[in-house]
């Protein structure tokens, strides 16, 4: 089975190293930097793992210069880049292929969808945390299921593939019936510990022992679970809260992918994120003040970064 990974920052290059030690496969590993790419293919990939660091051999090309279709693409760059990326490597892109989507944000299988049926697109999320060290390097703060799931039901054959495929590969995998819900529950844990920990420049950790963060993060919540029941997805606060309780503990040491975005001076994906409830808030009508406000800080940070 061929695999490309597109994107290697901290959780491509997380997975990568999970796949490229399955016999089973041929994996590639794809970025836009030139230089990163070189590194790569000259030393692996380098995982740090509690006080050990591991070297993972993986072959690494250029984003755009592979012209052969793979069976499964994985997509791990930034939610507002998915259709750019897409549209660079579209020769990866055949009759049978299963694209994944372990991106952050609500809504890139919209921008997915405009180069495949719906129904190859598998759509799923990760409780492990990574934080890219360097070109190759990263360090893997914690350990987690990744769920998935597709706009058929469970048993549908591109879902079974990737399930299969992740599995085989070392990871902890589990399937949803119900994309949108995934979708949201994932959603519920990053608007609540990005921006902040973006905007604070602190580990996921101190947002679940800061008593003035985590009431920021039960009114951030209760907006998007109003949100979200207008959307026809209820959840119980108590359950969702202890949902991002647990993922800032598991991943206490490590720093979130926008909090990391801000270190780089990176746009982020806020617009898919908070921004992506206040989408919807307006459109149900309903006040959402703190994720608005939240989406306008993290774009005024990211207008006060020279060049951009």
């Amino acid at each position: 089975m061929n695999v490309a990974i597109l994107g290697a920052g901290a959780m491509g290059c997380l997975y990568a190293s999970y796949l490229a030690r399955n016999p089973k496969l041929s994996l590639t590993l794809l970025d836009h930097k030139r230089d990163k790419v070189k590194d790569i293919n000259d030393r692996g990939l380098i995982m740090r793992e509690n006080d050990e660091e591991i070297t993972i051999p993986v072959k690494a090309e250029v984003s755009g210069k592979v012209h052969t279709p793979v069976d499964i693409l994985m997509l791990f760059v930034k939610a507002h880049q998915t259709y750019a990326a897409l549209k660079a490597n579209t020769s990866l892109i055949g009759s049978k292929t299963i694209v994944v989507s372990l991106q952050n944000g609500m809504g890139n299988y919209m921008e997915i969808v405009k180069f495949l049926p719906l129904e190859r697109i598998v759509i799923g999320t990760s409780n492990h945390n990574s934080t890219l060290l360097g070109n190759g390097k990263f360090f893997h703060a914690a350990d987690g299921t990744t769920i998935i799931g597709g706009f058929g039901n469970s048993t549908d054959s591109p879902i079974e593939t990737v399930r299969a495929l992740l599995a085989e590969s070392g990871l902890d995998i589990a399937v949803s019936s119900d994309v949108k819900r995934l979708i949201w529950r994932k959603l519920f844990v990053n608007m609540a510990i990005n921006p902040l920990t973006m905007l604070m420049e602190v580990k996921n950790g101190f947002i679940q022992t800061d008593r003035y963060s985590w009431e920021c993060v039960r009114t951030i919540v209760k907006e998007g679970l109003a949100v979200a029941k207008a959307d026809g997805e209820d959840f119980e606060e108590e359950a969702v809260l202890e949902l991002v309780h647990k993922i800032c503990v598991l991943t206490g040491s490590g720093n979130s992918s926008m909090f990391q975005d801000r270190i780089h001076k990176r746009r982020t994906e806020i617009d898919f994120i908070n921004g992506s409830v206040v989408r919807l808030a307006r459109k149900y009508g309903i006040e959402v003040p703190y994720n608005t406000l939240l989406t306008q800080l993290v774009h005024a940070v990211e207008d006060s970064y020279a060049g951009i």
